[in-house]
């Protein structure tokens, strides 16, 4: 859409090794129409190494998307560093903040592209957002034809319901940024502490300091992922790596690009503390969690 839109040459794509699936595989579906997919590596903690980014986006670059934070290990992304570098190159800057937004300070403003997700924000599913800046050097091009909503971007009628609950969703996360940033943060920080008081042994993935509020992936090693989720899902909401690969065998393309092996990988579950949690479910998650981890450590 960028390449048709500007008219560009360019032919370099690049995404950070851990976007989510929507972005790597459009990126990887580009390769057939001539375009040069590179992904940015990632340090262990998740965080793009920017020295390493800085050297791959040339001048050949068009587009360098990378997510505000991740969605599996919560990792927050300078993005504001790497906009930097990739318009001092003349690069589009497309960020994918579905999993930052009402969660973090961030400005779309500063960016060219971002995009976001309705239920993020606990609005309704079924509807997202791309923001185009009023300052990019192109405008979109359709990638489906018909109606003219959405100024011609997009056909069909418009879910006005779905719109309306987006924006009010919107505007209730701005509002409640700080309450629920630290919110989240706290009920993390407790499910972990009540889980060391039972003196249960895991390994977190990414740094506490770089986390997004909230999100916690963990690894309870010699202990199956899948299993554990099967004793404890009925009463807490919890997942194996990205919710949206739930139930593939392969391992999290996430996990594997901070250097975890497959048996760690297997041994990870994810969780997420948000505005509607309460401390009581935080200590009663790490309760279900620790009396399972013991469980299936005996055999």
């Amino acid at each position: 859409m960028a390449a048709r839109a500007r008219g560009d040459e360019r032919r370099g794509i690049l995404v950070s090794q851990i976007e989510h699936k929507s972005v790597l595989n459009a990126a990887r579906a580009l390769e057939r129409d001539g375009f040069q997919v590179t992904e940015l590596r990632v340090r262990s903690d998740g965080v793009l190494d920017l020295a390493r980014a800085s050297a791959m986006i040339t001048e050949d670059a068009l587009l360098v998307s990378v997510m505000a934070a991740n969605n599996e290990i919560g990792a927050i992304q300078p993005v504001a560093e790497i906009a930097e570098i990739a318009r001092a190159r003349g690069a589009l800057v497309h960020v994918d903040a579905a999993q930052a937004a009402g969660k973090m300070p961030f400005k779309a403003g500063d960016f060219d592209l971002v995009s976001l997700s309705s239920h993020k924000v606990y609005g309704p599913m079924g509807i997202g957002a791309l923001y185009v800046s009023g300052l990019a050097p192109f405008r979109p091009y359709p990638i489906l034809h018909g109606g003219d909503q959405e100024g011609g971007l997009r056909p069909g009628t418009l879910p006005t319901p779905l719109i309306v609950g987006f924006g009010t969703a919107a505007n209730i996360a701005m509002r409640r940024l700080d309450e629920d940033a630290e919110h989240s943060a706290l009920l993390a920080d407790r499910f972990e502490g009540e889980l060391r008081s039972r003196q249960v042994q895991f390994i977190r993935h990414g740094n506490a300091a770089t986390r997004l509020p909230g999100s916690v992936s963990i690894a309870f090693e010699g202990v199956d992922a899948n299993e554990l989720i099967a004793l404890v899902s009925a009463k807490i909401s919890i997942s194996e790596g990205s919710a949206c690969q739930s139930g593939q065998i392969s391992t999290s393309h996430v996990l594997s690009s901070i250097g975890l092996h497959d048996s760690l990988s297997r041994s990870t579950v994810r969780l997420y503390f948000g505005r509607y949690n309460t401390d009581a479910e935080a200590t009663f998650a790490a309760g279900e969690i620790a009396a399972a981890v013991r469980r299936l450590r005996t055999y």
